[in-house]
């Protein structure tokens, strides 16, 4: 069909599909390739590889992400105490004037909450920003691990419940009647 053409260099490639229940697949391969030419190049595809490198530093991340959360309750635990106990005759006076506890927890909730809904949303639009302007540095595509930033935020969310549960306690307790005497 080509009347004395030369082709050149001839070139196969080889896709198999192993059995991933078996462990060795991928070296049974490659032994086998081996006998036939040892220069052949034996290659897994996969969806995703991932580096080593980059699951340390995305683990670090995690880790630091969950490290500031639990500083940042801490200080807003402390900080939402403090106010409490400096508004000790106020709040037993709300209660004694007939606002409901429950009132006085929403509001400690509401306290909590807007700092860090203010905070969270600009991390992440800050934090988005600037991935984007690194990413196109480097002239990479610009994508958004969104499982990721909903977990920041769940976290956040958490934080904001965790804080005003803990603080709840103390706040039935300044609302007694004898939160009303002076000393």
């Amino acid at each position: 069909a080509l009347s004395g053409a030369t082709l050149g260099e001839l070139r196969g490639e080889v896709f198999l599909r192993l059995d991933p229940d078996v462990p060795d697949a991928v070296e049974h391969v490659r032994n086998a390739a081996a006998t036939i030419d040892p220069t052949l190049a034996v290659t897994t595809l996969t969806d995703v590889r991932e580096s080593d490198r980059f699951t340390d530093v995305r683990r670090g991340l995690y880790i630091g992400v969950v490290v500031t959360l639990l500083l940042i309750a801490a200080s807003m635990l402390v900080g939402t105490l403090e106010q409490l106990r400096e508004r000790r005759r106020l709040l037993a006076m709300l209660v004694a004037v007939g606002t409901r506890r429950g009132t006085l927890a929403w509001s400690v909730l509401w306290q909590t909450a807007v700092p860090v809904l203010v905070g969270l949303t600009l991390a992440v639009a800050f934090g988005l920003g600037l991935g984007a302007v690194l990413l196109r540095l480097v002239q990479a595509p610009v994508t958004v691990a969104w499982p990721v930033v909903g977990l920041s935020v769940a976290f956040g969310a958490l934080t904001v419940l965790v804080v005003t549960g803990l603080s709840l306690p103390l706040l039935f307790r300044l609302t007694r009647p004898d939160g009303l005497r002076t000393e």
